[in-house]
């Protein structure tokens, strides 16, 4: 059961909108391309499914997201664009009533805040916020954003790479093996040498 995951006050909210919007909520395993997702059905429950390896805020925000997906499709079904305005709007409004002290420690608060005012499509796009929420996971994570340059290191598939230096959002790294050169976002998860 997913309620595990979740701070208990935020319980009954969650359970009402599973209830409301006619929706099955499943934990799922990792995921390294999404946080979660929504899958509508026209017959039957709708379908929400969010990482097992999240920490309780990342789960909160991410089942929250999802679930503002579930309300609009209950609304307007596929007349609207997946991340539009009317889902923007909504996701707000939902978030809201978890934006205090109750629910997140003070610096995911803010960084949240900030966040709510103009929602990305994923949290991720957010890297100050995703830093943050990382920092609360059970086990440290090491990102590129806070290696030094020229310092090598390993991607979990095991290719080992050298970072070279910050471009605008991403970091221009060289794989060791072939001298090509990659891009890696800032929150990359790496194994340093």
């Amino acid at each position: 059961m997913y309620l595990k995951y979740l701070n208990r006050k935020s319980e009954d909210q969650i359970l009402k909108w599973e209830k409301d919007f006619c929706v099955t909520i499943e934990v799922s395993r990792p995921c390294r391309t999404r946080l979660g997702v929504f899958i509508p059905k026209n017959n039957g429950k709708n379908l929400i499914k969010i990482n097992q390896d999240l920490n309780q805020y990342s789960f909160l925000i991410t089942l929250v997201h999802e679930l503002a997906h579930a309300s609009i499709w209950t609304k307007f079904g596929s007349m609207v664009k997946p991340h539009g305005d009317e889902w923007k709007k909504e996701f707000q409004k939902m978030m809201l009533r978890f934006l205090n002290p109750e629910y997140f420690p003070e610096d995911i608060l803010k960084a949240l805040s900030r966040h709510m005012i103009n929602p990305k499509a994923t949290t991720v796009r957010d890297i100050k916020l995703t830093e943050i929420l990382m920092s609360y996971n059970d086990q440290e994570v090491i990102t590129i954003n806070s290696l030094e340059n020229g310092v090598c290191f390993k991607t979990s598939d095991g290719r080992e790479f050298r970072k070279i230096k910050k471009m605008r959002k991403n970091y221009k790294c060289i794989e060791l093996k072939s001298d090509k050169i990659y891009r890696f976002s800032p929150l990359a998860v790496v194994f340093p040498l």
